[in-house]
Order: structure tokens, then sequence, then C-alpha cells
């Protein structure tokens, strides 16, 4: 099929993100090959891609990053929300991280709320696709910057999804709306992202970079249909970590079934 000169990415489900950089590295004159559900990745054990963009939701990160071969982690690209170095630590040892600040949805064109951050081996090859799509990106050159855009991200989904649980509505009006509800549960979703980091992180430089994004698109929805998968995952992260988070434990008696 292709050997190790090849300028050829595989692509880790096709959902509308792996099938957007797919068809932007097309555009660009790059093989791509699919590597779907239905796909056996040692088949695969013998490529030497040039990139393997994982593509799969954050949920199903971790099996996927099981089930492929060396030879793929090695040139892995991931682009799921909620990544922080522990989702990839002992799965792969350099992987590239794009912090992506755009959607696809349906026929409609991506929309970009802010520049994505790329950083690793491979951010040359993301970037590559981005122009082609015509979406603004920054590269990170320091993993601490990298871990910075990284949290941003992860507070910003979490802090619309969760409190959209409760709130519904529109980004903007979450902040104009429920100040009191943003103001705890931030707080304690950076002892959550602390926790998972390993370091203590200071909450108003990010949050001053969270309500920007929010700015930058106040219509943004804030419940996202991932939203009480997302309240599931932080309050069990939380107990993992022996942290008392009273605002996650409040939203999770009223969107939770009991456990």
């Amino acid at each position: 099929m292709f050997g190790a000169s090849s300028r050829a990415v595989v692509v880790v489900g096709m959902g509308q993100l792996g099938a957007l950089f797919a068809r932007a590295w097309l555009e660009r004159g790059r093989p791509v090959v699919p590597l779907l559900r239905t796909s056996d990745p040692s088949e695969l054990a013998s490529l030497r891609p040039e990139a393997t963009l994982v593509a799969v939701g954050e949920a199903a990160l971790p099996s996927a990053l099981e089930s492929l071969p060396v030879s793929l982690t090695q040139s892995a690209v991931l682009v799921q929300n909620e990544l922080l170095p522990c989702s990839w630590l002992g799965k792969l040892s350099e992987p590239t991280v794009a912090v992506v600040w755009f959607e696809k949805k349906g026929d409609r064109p991506p929309h970009s709320i802010r520049p994505s951050v790329l950083h690793g081996p491979r951010a040359a090859l993301v970037a590559e696709a981005l122009e082609r799509l015509e979406l603004p990106f920054q590269l990170a050159a320091a993993e601490q910057e990298r871990d910075h855009a990284l949290v941003v991200k992860n507070l910003y989904i979490l802090l619309l999804n969760l409190a959209g649980l409760r709130t519904g509505g529109s980004a903007g009006e979450l902040l104009e709306g429920a100040p009191e509800l943003v103001s705890a549960l931030s707080r304690e979703l950076v002892q959550h992202q602390s926790a998972l980091l390993g370091r203590s992180l200071q909450l108003e430089p990010l949050m001053a970079d969270v309500r920007e994004a929010i700015h930058a698109d106040p219509q943004h929805g804030c419940r996202g249909r991932s939203a009480e998968e997302r309240l599931a995952r932080v309050l069990s992260q939380a107990r993992a970590h022996g942290l008392t988070l009273p605002t996650v434990e409040a939203l999770a008696q009223e969107h939770l079934a009991p456990r």
C-alpha cells in the first residue's frame, strides 16, 4: 500500500472531525487511509504513515490507543476534548496535540471560535490541513503552553456543558445570567484539572481565556449531547483523586441516575 517514505495519513475515526481533516489532506495531495470501526488495526501494523490522526470521541480514546499497533502510535495526532497528558501517559511517548477551537456540524462549513493550538512533532502536518480549511491556528512552543491551552479548552467545554444542564441557553446567557454558578463551578473545575495535571493551576488567568472564548461566540449553546457523560466522568475522576466538589455533586444529583 505505502511504505516508510510515504506522505500518507491514517485517520482513526471518520466522524465529522476525522472526515474534515481527511478531506483537507486529500485536497493537498496526500493519500488518506481510514481506520474504521470494522477495520483490524493489526492489518496496518506494517504501515509507516507520516501521521496517524486519532479522531475518536473522548470516551473511546483509551481503547483506540490500546488497539493501535506501535507503528501508528509513534505518529499519533490527538484532537479530542478533555485531553491532558494523563490521557496518553504510558500509551504514547510524544504525541502531536491539536487543541481544536472549531466545530463541524452537518453540511455547514466549520465554525472557528478562536485559533486552534498545535504542539508536537507533526504540528506542521496538522497546520497544513488547517491552512487548506482556512481555519486559524497558532503553534505552542513548549509543553507548558500546550497544557495551558488544553486546560482552557477543557474548562470551556466542561463549564458550558455542566452548567448548561441546569441553565440551558447560550454561553453568553450563562456568563451574564448565572454568575454564582459560573464562579463556583469554575473553581471546582480548576481543582479537577489541577488534580489531573498533577500541579496547581491559577484560576484567573485560565478563566480570563475562557471568558474571552465565550465572548467570541456568545450564542454557542451550553448543553451539548455529551453533557451527562462529561458530568459523570468529572465526578468519577474527582472521587478517584479524593476531591470534594459540591457543585459538581449537586449537578450529579440533579441530572445523573443513582449509581
